[in-house]
């Protein structure tokens, strides 16, 4: 796995992961040959790698003496925010970011969209903010997460406000066409993990990305079915990838392949726990190939691979549900819902945590695949009672029971309004 790492001097290791609600880190022993002199150890400089979604890593490095003052470093780049608060932060809305320095780019407006971008990535990904700082009176309303941003200091200029607005990262509170304010810019954790990143990605990418836009509506046919004809699914590389800090692992989907997947997928399919559920055991692996030639063939839904650092662990499809076999018996179904049916094959990677991570990370690529779907549908056996548990803790309801003709299935819905953001 290739990562473009740069170099820092700190008196502790890079590798060391701090929040600002982590435990202290462990310290070496201070030592001092003076007797009866008790020396006290200087506040170091906590530094920490950010994972970004190309496979790039930089560094962010939090004051010892106050970690309300925050500097990020990528390559020759170099900026530091500071964050106001009424609390420790983060707070659910009353966090203010202002830059204390900003370098001095060629191209300052795409410079702007990645320094903004990465600060409100690293900021998404602390703890959510804790139920003691959410009013505790009943009733009161949480509204959601989000950060406001100080309208002094060197970032503050309309060029810059101008860029981050039309490029989705920031809001205002007055958007009347007439409105010549530009302050109270504010982002909400909730819109910025809708935006693909690879517009803000440019100024630490080798190999860019194009960035993927719904073309124009077309309609065609299936089984007597109208709906848009569907683009096609990227051919190569990593669809959807993003470092886990919980687990401190890459998590990656990638599009199946016949060469590659045919004898892992057989191997999972020939597991009793799996091939209880989806019923494609077989002694011949000749049988799993056509399973997955049959999946990378179709039009209304593509095969996936999940990976933790690379190492399969479980099988995907994604698929619209407008032309798929639910969207008969559902009738409230628009031409953009899609859906997913979920295999875990590899013991190792099970278990409720994990589950949360990759289901809502599997959310966060449908919804940035396609920004019209605003819903997702899963339809698990009703009996796969722990399965559709851990759905429901992702943010997922049950709105009814369906007869399919193999199965009865709980019909499980996540609506895009509804959705925070991928578990971190």
């Amino acid at each position: 796995m290739s990562s473009d790492i740069i170099t820092i001097h700190s008196q502790i290791s890079s590798d060391l992961l701090h929040t600002p609600r982590s435990p202290d880190p462990i310290r070496p022993p201070f030592e001092d040959n003076e007797v009866g002199h008790e020396a006290e150890e200087p506040p170091r400089p906590i530094v920490e790698k950010l994972h970004l979604p190309n496979r790039i890593a930089l560094h962010v490095t939090t004051d010892g003496r106050d970690d309300r003052k925050v500097d990020f470093e990528c390559n020759d780049l170099k900026w530091g925010i500071e964050i106001s608060s009424s609390s420790a932060y983060p707070t659910l809305h009353d966090d203010v970011l202002s830059f204390r320095y900003y370098g001095n780019e060629d191209n300052q407006e795409e410079y702007a969209l990645f320094k903004v971008w990465v600060m409100l990535f690293w900021y998404f990904q602390l703890p959510a903010p804790p139920a003691h700082l959410i009013p505790d009176k009943p009733g009161s309303p949480w509204g959601s997460w989000q950060v406001h941003f100080s309208n002094t200091g060197p970032f503050f200029k309309l060029a810059n406000l101008q860029a981050v607005e039309a490029a989705g990262l920031v809001s205002f509170p007055d958007s009347g066409a007439a409105s010549g304010e530009w302050v109270g810019a504010y982002a909400t954790r909730a819109g910025f993990w809708q935006l693909p990143p690879e517009p803000f990605l440019n100024p630490v990418c080798t190999l860019k990305k194009p960035l993927r836009m719904p073309k124009p509506v077309e309609y065609t046919f299936t089984e007597r079915v109208r709906h848009p004809v569907r683009p096609r699914p990227q051919p190569n590389g990593d669809m959807y990838t993003r470092w886990i800090p919980s687990f401190r692992q890459l998590l990656t989907f990638r599009l199946a392949d016949l060469d590659e997947d045919t004898e892992v997928v057989h191997r999972w399919m020939n597991d009793p726990r799996v091939s209880m559920f989806w019923g494609e055991e077989a002694d011949d692996p000749e049988k799993t190939r056509s399973f997955l030639k049959k999946g990378l063939g179709s039009k209304h839904f593509f095969s996936m691979i999940g990976c933790w650092d690379d190492e399969p662990f479980g099988y995907f499809e994604v698929y619209w549900v407008k032309e798929d076999a639910l969207g008969r018996y559902v009738s409230d179904v628009d031409m953009w819902d899609r859906g997913v049916h979920c295999l875990v094959g590899e013991q190792k990677f099970r278990g409720p945590q994990r589950v949360g991570v990759w289901i809502s990370s599997l959310v966060h690529f449908m919804f940035l695949d396609d920004p019209r779907t605003q819903t997702v549908m899963l339809e698990p056996r009703v009996d796969n009672a722990k399965f559709i548990k851990y759905l429901m803790d992702a943010g997922f309801y049950k709105e009814k029971e369906v007869a399919f003709p193999h199965k009865q299935a709980a019909l499980m819905k996540l609506k895009r309004e509804a959705w925070e953001g991928p578990l971190c």
